[in-house]
């Protein structure tokens, strides 16, 4: 659309979208006359933020316009991390749910924050005779342009480029850009993505320079023909010129291609042919194809394995004096993605996606992220085996991608394009008003946004298919979004989830079906997945959500992962997401945390569900990640491990038989016991241990090393942990709450000697709860002389009661534990979770993981030996105690809070600081789940079953 007049009609219209934009153009970068062409407009500008567009600056945009009562912000930046307005998070609801009654396309302007951004720049003097233009490469939600006082034009969609033409507008010197962003229009309703919710200027603002000659495009359609060695390329590039028609037609264009080493493939200057393009939305450009596409021989194929890239050089020379106007560079990979009898294959080859979703994100700076923050996330894949990224749910800046094609991992390029909350409310699908659907009105706008993504991203081998967005349901729109891409790019399949929601239901067209050309679900459980590929499926799987990773889950990746072993239709998935979204803040009390949805004192809002990375909201890898890195690594990779695992746990498991056959041969020649039989107490004593059984706490209250006290209250059962996000999200805790009354509140309804002699000593305590009826606990400790103690737990259930979050024996240590150090798995493992953990001997500090909800956490399985160790103040270590493994290995957490503790604290700042380590000794724990979080629980062989008998035994060595 083009007009000179502006109008606020335009932010609740959804036909209008854009005013004056240029035409969407590939990311390739050019140089002309050993001019440099770009120059950044990033830093400090002057700016106003209103609350209501009625309170906005209404002038401000005048050249002379008086901005003495305008401050200043930070570009890119979001404008409420900026200290403006208030910060958001909301799921799936619109963020005015409950507060504005609206419907599509209407916005409240009562409540439309605008921010007023002014920048003043000196035009380079060497740029006075070329076409000057602007890019903004990410606004939220819709924006308004004068330059000098005159309005050059209007955009939508915050996740693209907006590029416009200046050069009109220009004079020599000091110029002035006046930027108007309103906080909502008609694309909020096509912008509800699960994230923050901001506006403003928030990605690269750039000053570029065409010249007389410019290439405006280049789609260099590279690909792969079926030998794998020969490369074809087919180039088609749009021209423009600010001199008269015949310069532009009479336009030498020159090719160069040349590898990673530099070596040259082919230079010259091939036939071209202009192509007549109707409703070409360039003017006054020329359209060029070669006569006959290149061949290239000896071609490395593109690919995760081997990225290899090329160089592809575009140099515009004049014909009447021969010079070279321009060169515009694009680098490129050669390689063929499709589907072939129903598997989607890359070069010839069966695709596996071992994929993330990934917001763009910063606990500093949102969305608005530098280049450092992707070189550290692509890292992170390389370090964990991911070889694939979904941009949820929009495209992601352009540095990205060129990581992505550098380190060879796959992408699923997304449209920005969510309307969860036009058809799904608190779980149920109900597509009254859902847009865009099948309204003519907004199809032009969606198939802008899949124009807009597709024009710049053309180039890059990484993306392997289009996506049409996410969860925004079906209907003619979207289909229209597809047929776009099929008819522009044949090369690549297109993606789609959400006509999966529509089956079935009212109005539901088959034509729909078209969409994608997957089958794609998110949070789709195993037995779901093998149902569609055992029935002859047509199109290939993919999962474009699963495995929800929010806090302590990632349970269950197992059974996923071994769908791709047994069906090849099954092509993988990605987990969701990468990091967690939450932001620094200072909290009540003034200490430095981490905030998620509600603490900014938004309504309304989805509060924590923002947390659901792999990594944290710093960066740092979650515990679950090596779960990842172990099921992300090749068949070869994970048998190696497993079988150094193997080897290592069996020459460790022999090595404590035969310590303990030690023991027992030794403990002939050992003293006797020393026992101690007082009116309240028992003191037993084995060498360096020593233990005091106390009748009035029901338990040892003592339990001494070399004269050191190891605790600080009698032990108890452990009967519940600290409810995870996946326990919450399915309703674990209120079906199985008994058990935390149990935990809390259980009784000791007997205590006795079972054996006293000067061998050996049996003291058994038996514990119940009035809430789990039937249920019994026997805590059991086994003193002998020159063995140690044997400490035991053995539970005993009855039917009818709930599951079990877990069981074991507690016990707090009267100060705090230094060093634990244990053989067994590496890092925190749970049954079904266990598989990258390396079997060896590991340490670390008593720690909660930082988890913005504090839950349970720390768990080590199949663990063989654990020894604890304490420090003085001074780092000096003054004491240590062993455990080991009875028959059986144990599972085992060592905290700083009691499951109790976690259980009641919103944030880690509000766990107490405490003198003690909790230490508990597992025979049973529940899996954490992955599913999703808010239904599906763990899978059945990771559940505990109330009416089983389980037993943990550890030996105390002294």
């Amino acid at each position: 659309m083009n007009t000179s007049s502006p109008t606020l009609a335009w932010l609740q219209d959804p036909e209008v979208f854009e005013v004056n934009r240029l035409p969407a153009h590939s990311d390739h970068t050019w140089y002309g006359a050993q001019r440099i062409c770009t120059r950044t407009l990033d830093g400090s500008w002057r700016f106003a933020y209103t609350s209501s567009i009625d309170e906005r600056s209404r002038n401000f945009w005048h050249e002379d316009a008086d901005l003495s009562t305008f401050g200043t912000i930070q570009v890119p930046a979001h404008i409420e991390l900026e200290g403006y307005g208030q910060i958001q998070y909301v799921n799936t609801q619109y963020p005015w749910d409950g507060v504005s009654s609206l419907r599509p396309p209407a916005i409240d302007t009562d409540r439309c924050a605008v921010g007023c951004y002014v920048r003043n720049f000196e035009l380079d003097s060497a740029w006075e005779d070329m076409r000057v233009c602007i890019s903004f490469q990410g606004v939220e939600r819709a924006f308004f342009l004068w330059v000098n006082g005159c309005f050059v034009g209007y955009a939508e969609d915050s996740f693209t480029p907006s590029d416009f033409d200046l050069t009109d507008y220009l004079h020599p010197g000091i110029n002035r850009l006046a930027v108007e962003v309103f906080q909502h229009s008609s694309a909020s309703w096509l912008e509800d993505q699960d994230m923050f919710r901001f506006f403003g200027i928030f990605r690269p603002v750039v000053l570029y320079a065409k010249p007389r000659l410019h290439v405006e495009d280049i789609w260099l359609r590279a690909e792969l023909d079926t030998d794998n060695i020969t490369g074809i390329l087919d180039p088609r590039i749009t021209i423009s010129s600010a001199d008269d028609a015949e310069t532009l037609a009479s336009c030498i264009v020159r090719l160069r291609v040349t590898d990673a080493n530099g070596t040259k493939l082919y230079e010259g200057a091939p036939g071209f042919t202009t192509v007549e393009q109707a409703n070409s939305p360039w003017e006054d450009a020329r359209t060029v194809e070669l006569d006959c596409p290149l061949r290239l021989e000896n071609i490395v194929p593109w690919s995760h394995e081997q990225p290899a890239l090329y160089t592809v050089e575009v140099a515009l020379v004049d014909f009447h004096s021969g010079c070279e106007v321009e060169r515009a560079t694009v680098r490129t990979g050669f390689r063929r993605v499709g589907i072939e009898d129903g598997v989607l294959r890359l070069n010839g080859q069966r695709l596996f996606f071992c994929g993330v979703n990934r917001h763009e994100w910063s606990a500093e700076h949102g969305r608005a992220i530098a280049h450092d923050d992707m070189i550290r996330a692509m890292e992170t894949f390389k370090r964990n085996n991911i070889n694939a990224v979904r941009t949820c749910h929009y495209p992601d800046q352009t540095p990205w991608y060129d990581l992505c094609d550098e380190n060879g991992v796959y992408m699923i390029d997304e449209a920005n394009l969510e309307t969860h909350g036009s058809w799904q409310k608190l779980g149920a699908v109900d597509p009254a008003w859902n847009v865009p659907g099948s309204l003519a009105a907004w199809t032009p706008a969606v198939i802008d946004r899949a124009r807009s993504m597709f024009e710049r991203d053309k180039n890059h081998p990484a993306v392997l298919m289009w996506s049409c967005g996410n969860e925004s349901y079906a209907g003619d729109a979207i289909l229209a979004m597809s047929r776009f891409f099929h008819e522009t790019d044949p090369s690549r399949p297109v993606h789609y989830e959400g006509v999966f929601q529509a089956r079935g239901r009212e109005g539901y067209d088959p034509a729909w079906e078209e969409t994608s050309d997957v089958e794609s679900r998110m949070y789709a459980t195993p037995a779901d997945i093998r149902h569609y590929l055992e029935n002859s499926p047509k199109k290939p799987f993919i999962l474009c959500e699963y495995m929800h990773d929010m806090g302590n889950s990632l349970g269950g990746m197992e059974s996923y992962m071994r769908l791709g072993e047994e069906f090849e239709q099954y092509q993988g998935g990605f987990i969701w997401d990468y990091m967690d979204q939450a932001l620094w803040r200072r909290d009540a009390l003034g200490r430095r945390s981490l905030g998620y949805g509600g603490d900014f004192g938004e309504r309304p809002s989805d509060y924590a569900f923002s947390g659901d990375g792999i990594v944290f909201a710093d960066g740092t890898e979650k515990p679950a990640m090596q779960e990842v890195r172990y099921w992300y690594a090749d068949a070869s990779t994970r048998a190696a491990h497993d079988a150094a695992c193997d080897a290592a746990e069996a020459e460790s498991a022999r090595a404590i038989a035969a310590q303990a056959a030690t023991r027992r041969e030794r403990a002939a020649e050992a003293p006797d016991l020393v026992i101690a039989q007082g009116d309240v107490n028992l003191g037993v004593t084995c060498g360096e241990l020593s233990i005091l059984f106390s009748w009035a706490e029901h338990g040892p209250v003592s339990l001494r090393v070399n004269g050191r006290e190891w605790l600080w209250r009698a032990p108890r059962p452990a009967l519940w942990r600290a409810s995870t996000d996946n326990d919450r999200g399915c309703g674990f805790p209120a079906r199985s709450a008994a058990w935390l009354a149990a935990e809390a509140f259980c009784r000791c309804t007997d205590q006795r000697v079972e054996e006293l002699g000067p061998r050996r000593v049996v003291v058994a305590y038996r514990f119940a709860a009035d809430v789990v009826p039937g249920a019994e606990i026997v805590l059991r400790y086994t003193v002998e002389a020159g063995t140690g103690m044997l400490v035991e737990a053995l539970y005993t259930g009855v039917g009818g009661l709930p599951e079990l979050p877990c069981f074991g024996v507690h016990l707090v240590t009267p100060a705090p534990v230094a060093d634990v150090a244990w053989t067994g798995l590496s890092g925190e493992t749970y049954p079904d979770r266990w598989r990258g953990g390396t079997f060896g001997r590991h340490h670390e500090e008593p720690h909660v993981p930082a988890y913005l909800v504090p839950q349970d956490c720390g768990c080590h399985v199949r663990t063989h030996e654990l020894e604890l160790s304490a420090r003085d103040a001074g780092g000096h270590c003054w004491g240590k105690i062993a455990f080991v493994m009875e028959e059986e290995p144990f599972a085992f957490s060592a905290l700083p809070a009691s499951a109790l503790e976690l259980e009641s604290a919103a944030h880690p700042e509000e766990l107490p600081v405490t003198e003690r380590t909790h230490l508990c000794l597992y025979g049973a724990m529940r899996g954490v789940g992955g599913i999703d979080s808010w239904g599906s629980d763990v899978e059945k062989p990771y559940r505990i079953d109330a009416a089983g008998t389980y037993r943990v035994a550890v030996r105390i060595l002294g």
